[in-house]
């Protein structure tokens, strides 16, 4: 049989505790060679009274469980001008939903073990991430976390920072002072620490140890003179970092060196364009205030990346020295390493519903 899980499901059966001993075991893997995803790819479709359609996917295998993934994303999204910049969003337009999936496969016999959405694994994925990247890259001592966001993914980031570091204070900001407050308001009652809505990014980072990025922003968002010299910096794209950041780290560590998606936009070449929300992709009156992006002197495509990290190859630099992980793209190793998990839990406690195998495969030879 296989089984179809919830986003309810995948919320009890993965805790952030749980993830990141996965994804810490998984990068090591990865580090070693004994894990692999295939790069995400993204197909541009015409724009619609909604949105630009995309089609992105991604995916990969871990050995390790004997499992493949891939992850893909029906979307419709919405780019638009706002006082932190361009920002993107989503848009629920599939009967009021959006569409995300993770299909697993098993690598003994080929046949699909689990269809499930792609939503809280995808924030407990990312937040997961940047966690692991703090956890070897940070002081044990680190507490002070400014945290810019306050949406579904940012939540998922203090969350996981707490788990790694011992945290006393957590900083939000995000243009919306409702939707930074009540953040503030649940994380304090979840976490139990100090957590405070900020009135500025500035006022947010000011001495920070760990300075997190997690918005719909395509543009920087904090200046990199606001920074303490021996702040930690985490992104969940690289378009959210200020380049003079980069340029003046003393370590950058990347998620992957693949730090790009392939997009295929119709209309264009047929060629791929490599680039986060390529200009040729947003909407025209857009398409000059995103504009070709200064460049940092790093190339992060030669950085060390989170395998290595945690596999110790990476020569960590002096404590007190300004750090930053970039996180440059998502995995589908990822997927296949939590879904994996999700999949032997749901066995383990009967959760789930079942459709027969058989449905999903054929006799025909392909």
């Amino acid at each position: 049989m296989t089984l179809i899980l919830s986003n309810d499901d995948i919320a009890e059966l993965l805790p952030m505790a749980d993830c990141l001993e996965r994804l810490d075991e998984t990068y090591k893997d990865m580090g070693e060679r004994r894990a692999m995803s295939r790069p995400r790819s993204d197909i541009y479709g015409p724009v619609t009274e909604h949105g630009r359609y995309i089609f992105k996917t991604m995916d990969g295998m871990t050995p390790r469980y004997e499992v493949a993934a891939i992850r893909l994303n029906s979307d419709t999204i919405r780019w638009t001008q706002g006082p932190a910049g361009i920002r993107k969003d989503k848009q629920p337009v599939a009967n009021g939903k959006w569409v995300g999936l993770v299909m697993l496969f098993s690598t003994r016999t080929g046949e699909p073990l689990a269809i499930m959405p792609d939503g809280v694994m995808q924030r407990l994925r990312v937040a997961s991430t940047n966690a692991l990247g703090a956890k070897y890259m940070t002081a044990p001592d680190a507490s002070v976390y400014a945290l810019m966001g306050s949406g579904w993914q940012a939540s998922g980031q203090a969350i996981a920072m707490a788990a790694v570091r011992p945290l006393k204070e957590i900083r939000i900001y995000s243009p919306n002072k409702e939707n930074r407050e009540k953040l503030a308001a649940e994380l304090r009652e979840e976490l139990k620490i100090a957590v405070v809505a900020a009135a500025s990014p500035r006022e947010a980072v000011k001495g920070a140890d760990i300075v997190g990025m997690a918005t719909n922003s395509v543009t920087p968002v904090v200046e990199h003179k606001w920074l303490a010299p021996h702040a930690h910096v985490t992104c969940v794209k690289e378009l959210e970092l200020d380049p003079a950041t980069l340029n003046a780290s003393a370590l950058t560590v990347v998620h992957t060196r693949i730090d790009r998606p392939a997009n295929y936009i119709v209309g264009e070449s047929e060629n791929a364009i490599y680039d986060h929300d390529p200009q040729q992709g947003l909407p025209s009156e857009l398409q000059k205030a995103r504009g070709g992006r200064s460049q940092s002197k790093v190339d992060i495509t030669r950085c060390a990346d989170l395998g290595e990290l945690a596999i110790g190859q990476v020569q960590l630099p002096p404590a007190g020295r300004l750090t930053t992980f970039v996180n440059t793209i998502g995995l589908g190793v990822q997927f296949a390493a939590l879904g994996a998990l999700a999949h032997e839990r749901a066995l383990e406690r009967k959760m789930g519903r079942e459709i027969p195998t058989d449905w999903l495969l054929e006799s025909v030879h392909p």
